[in-house]
This record gives structure tokens, C-alpha cells and sequence, in this order.
């Protein structure tokens, strides 16, 4: 007999995972902060913690001592940030606002000491890591099966992303040529790529110019139907 998914990775909101009573625990003691785009929320050095994504989109990021970037995921409203962190592991990664956005901030002591004690609380947790590591399996996917389209997609949301840290633009000064190289293909084929994606409203081009106009649309295409 056929059995069906227990969980959704990709809509399942973190706190939609557990009952009221749950919700109304973690919450305690938790404040609203509002990021501009382009903010760093959090950078090694920085004291854990542990937010929730109410509106916007964010990046997470890990940088090597050359200063290069590589991207661990975007997270969407409704997403945990911090998971690892609230079961006392260690992450040296960053936390980069990438349209204006609002968390939750919770009291990480506090959400510590309830996974012990709260089952539900434990099992939302360890599904909000089921779908950490879910998205690594589809983006490990996108760089050996995607189209040439969806590594573009992703190619240029990362170009952007680490631009805006800079310039506050989501905008990337980058060559079809460049492009081609990043994703090891060729500048024809990527043309043909970059006029799907503006045709599709997501990215706006000039002579060497790329801006993101959709980026969580962007992002959905990178990753769609993928293992």
C-alpha cells in the first residue's frame, strides 16, 4: 500500500507544526525587529539566537577568510532561523535581509529549555531540520540536473544578494560571459536563459546588468522540481 508524506517541506510553516499551547510557550518573552534590505541580522561572533521570518525573504550565508560567499538557503515568512543554534550546535554562518523584513525574535534560553520538556515544541524542530536538509539535497540537485534556466536563476540571485551587501541594490554588474563560466555553459545558451527569465518578469537586463525584480519568484523557479 501506498503511504503519503508526513510533511510537506516546502509550505509547512514553524510554528503551524505545533498546538496553541505550544505557540503561546515560545512566544514568550519574544519582540518584533524590523530589517531594511540589505541588513546583516547575524554574523559570526554575534550571541546565538533564534528567529522566525514573519514577512520578507532572507538569506543564509557562509563566507570563507578570502571574503567569497556561497549561499546555504533563502528562507521564506513562516521559517525558523537558528535551528541548529537551538540545539546547541555551532553555525558560523550569516543572516543577510534581502527585501525589507520582520522577525520574531525569541528567548533562545527559553525555547532550549522547552524542547526538552515539550514534545510538540521537539517535533517541530526536528521537522524544521528535516526541511533544512531537504533543501540542501534540491540545491545539491540543481548544480548536477537543473536547467541551464534554473542555475542562471540562482547564479544571479547570488550575485545580487552578495552586491546588495555593498551597494544596497539588488543588482548584479556581471557579463553573459561571466555567467556562462559560473555555471559552466555556454554565453548562447545563457542568453537564451536570461531572455526566459525576463520574459517571465523576474530579472531586468542592460549591457553587463542584471536587476533581481522577483526574488523570491527567482528563487522558486531555481529550485522547482527538482529531487
Amino acid at each position: 500500500m501506498a503511504t503519503q508524506p508526513v510533511l510537506e517541506f516546502s509550505s509547512t510553516a514553524f510554528l503551524g507544526c505545533m498546538p496553541p499551547t505550544s505557540r503561546e510557550q515560545i512566544l514568550v518573552n519574544s519582540t518584533k525587529i524590523r530589517y531594511a534590505a540589505g541588513t546583516i541580522a547575524f554574523q559570526p561572533g554575534d550571541p546565538d539566537r533564534a528567529d522566525i521570518l514573519d514577512t520578507g525573504f532572507a538569506r543564509i550565508y557562509l563566507s570563507s577568510s578570502e571574503g567569497r560567499q556561497t549561499t546555504v538557503r533563502y528562507v521564506h515568512p513562516g521559517e525558523l532561523m537558528g535551528g541548529l543554534l537551538v540545539m546547541g550546535a555551532a553555525f558560523d554562518g550569516s543572516v543577510q535581509i534581502v527585501v525589507d523584513s520582520t522577525v520574531t525574535h525569541l528567548d533562545l534560553l527559553a525555547v532550549r529549555r522547552r524542547v526538552v520538556a515539550d514534545a510538540a515544541l521537539g517535533n517541530a524542530v526536528a521537522a524544521d531540520l528535516a526541511r533544512r536538509y531537504s533543501h540542501a539535497v534540491r540545491t545539491i540537485g540543481l548544480h548536477a540536473f537543473g536547467s541551464v534556466m534554473q542555475r542562471v536563476a540562482f547564479d544571479l540571485l547570488e550575485r545580487a544578494s552578495r552586491s546588495q551587501l555593498s551597494t544596497g541594490l539588488l543588482e548584479a554588474e556581471v557579463s553573459q560571459q561571466q555567467i556562462a563560466d559560473g555555471i559552466g555553459s555556454a554565453r548562447q545558451v545563457v542568453t537564451r536563459g536570461l531572455a526566459e527569465l525576463r520574459s517571465r518578469g523576474l530579472v531586468a537586463t542592460t549591457h553587463r546588468h542584471v536587476s533581481i525584480l522577483d526574488p523570491v519568484r527567482l528563487e522558486a523557479l531555481a529550485l522547482s522540481n527538482l529531487v
